[in-house]
């Protein structure tokens, strides 16, 4: 079976996509919709990649990412956001508390295969 991917967003449209892609290309996917929800099923599941949205209801991407990395020192946690204008600040703070990977929404399929598979390869990182 292939490497496991845990997608963290509050946007289902985001979340189908993302598994639709991955799963095409050999992932075993799981979802949640929430920090919250994704904090519980990456203790059950312990995914080889999370990738989580910045901007969540009930606990939001920063947290979630804190709390993981807490809890899972070596987790590969990559974050994604679409809110331009603040990402900067955002993707900063998440490369403090250890994501390997930020990355703007919108991207594009080929994007984000690049950006999963370079993480697994260990030679992806936050620029």
């Amino acid at each position: 079976m292939g490497k496991s991917i845990l997608i963290i967003d509050d946007d289902s449209y985001v979340r189908n996509s993302l598994k639709q892609v991955l799963e095409f290309h050999g992932y075993k996917v799981y979802e949640a919709r929430n920090g919250k929800e994704g904090i519980e099923a990456y203790r059950r599941i312990n995914t080889d990649i999370v990738l989580t949205d910045i901007y969540m209801p009930d606990k939001d991407g920063l947290e979630t990412l804190r709390e993981i990395k807490k809890e899972f020192p070596d987790a590969k946690i990559i974050v994604m956001s679409g809110f331009y204008q603040s990402n900067m600040d955002f993707f900063e703070v998440a490369r403090s508390l250890g994501a390997i990977v930020c990355i703007n929404k919108p991207f594009t399929a080929d994007d984000i295969i690049e950006v999963v598979d370079s993480t697994l390869e260990g030679k992806a990182a936050c620029s």
